[in-house]
C-alpha cells in the first residue's frame, strides 16, 4: 500500500475547511440537545411548583 502524500494547497485548505465545518455542526447540535434538556428541565420545575400550589389552594379551602 503507497503512503498518502499530505494535502498541499487548496486540498489542504479545502480539507480543514470541512473538518471545521463538522467540528462546528457537532458541536451546534450539542449545544441544541442542552438547551433542549435545560427547557425541559425548566418546563417540570414549573409543573411541580403548579401542583404544588394547586394543594396548598385546596389545603386552605375551608371544607
Amino acid at each position: 500500500m503507497a503512503e498518502k502524500k499530505p494535502l498541499r494547497g487548496e486540498a489542504a485548505y479545502r480539507a480543514q475547511r470541512e473538518a471545521i465545518a463538522k467540528a462546528n455542526e457537532a458541536a451546534s447540535a450539542a449545544a441544541t440537545r442542552h438547551r433542549a434538556e435545560k427547557q425541559a428541565d425548566a418546563v417540570k420545575q414549573i409543573a411541580r411548583e403548579d401542583k404544588r400550589d394547586a394543594q396548598a389552594a385546596r389545603k386552605g379551602w375551608p371544607g
